[in-house]
């Protein structure tokens, strides 16, 4: 049985991004998790930097957590048809990175589904803080950031973006390529060179990649002289594409500085649900 993570703070983006979630495994067996993590005053549990709130405080906030949780998933359980889906709540007085981590550490998360602002001009108003968070902090979980007006119709073609500028291993792609036999969805390969061609060794990356999806129905294709976003977005949206995905990159310090993450660029066109996947950590 599959494990699927919807962090939620009640609003409608994320009840949106729920919806998505159990339409995208409607015929699958599946415990869902809607986890709430909540703080008063920016205390949360076991911190030794900020003063304890008074006993009374914590516990209304607990119970007021709980209570939307468990309203949120008495509604569910009534829309839901099928007999094989099951929802657990779980209410947390963390910082919700650290209410993840330990949800990935103790179960087998398959994915992590979350809200987005959506039609804003600032990637934070786009994505909002917490999805943002998500994708920089979380290392070992494929996340899938859902916009706020996405409605789940099917996977017909996802879209996944590469600049074949990194070796990557086979399993960094499992989530991706299970979702295109699931879905029957073809996974197409878009490279983007502001510059124009590409390196031997992005030649190299590119044949690697293309073993990795032999067993998916899958093609290759490149703009240039177009900047990253514009050129994904522009394309995805010129097929009707249902998902962009592409691998997150561990970033230094220096090129924080100099470069944004390709998902905050994307942020400015957030129309489409994105895939976030994670390269595999080297021992």
């Amino acid at each position: 049985m599959k494990t699927i993570l919807f962090p939620t703070d009640f609003s409608d983006n994320a009840l949106n991004a729920v919806k998505y979630g159990i339409e995208l495994y409607k015929n699958e067996p599946c415990q869902f998790i809607l986890l709430n993590a909540y703080d008063v005053n920016n205390y949360v549990e076991g911190s030794a930097f900020e003063a304890k709130p008074i006993e009374s405080k914590l516990e209304d906030a607990k119970t007021q957590s709980e209570n939307k949780l468990k309203e949120l998933k008495n509604s569910l359980e009534v829309q839901s048809d099928n007999a094989q889906h099951s929802f657990e709540i779980i209410s947390k007085n963390y910082n919700l990175i650290d209410a993840v981590n330990e949800l990935i550490d103790k179960r087998s998360i398959e994915v992590i589904i979350i809200g987005t602002q959506g039609n804003t001009t600032r990637y934070e108003l786009d994505y909002g803080s917490n999805t943002i968070a998500l994708m920089e902090n979380i290392k070992n979980c494929p996340i899938l950031a859902v916009p706020r007006n996405e409605r789940f119709t099917g996977l017909n073609e996802i879209v996944h973006a590469n600049g074949y500028k990194l070796k990557n291993e086979k399993k960094d792609f499992d989530y991706l390529t299970s979702l295109s036999i699931k879905h029957n969805a073809p996974i197409r390969v878009l490279n983007i060179s502001e510059t124009g061609g590409f390196s031997e060794s992005q030649e190299v990356n590119r044949v690697t990649l293309k073993s990795y999806f032999q067993d998916v129905e899958h093609s290759f294709h490149m703009l240039e002289h177009v900047s990253v976003p514009v050129g994904i977005y522009c394309f995805s949206e010129s097929r009707n594409s249902d998902m962009i995905s592409f691998v997150n990159k561990q970033y230094t310090f220096v090129q924080k500085l100099l470069f944004k993450p390709l998902y905050k660029n994307l942020g400015n066109y957030a129309k489409i649900p994105v895939l976030v996947l994670h390269r595999t950590e080297k021992e």
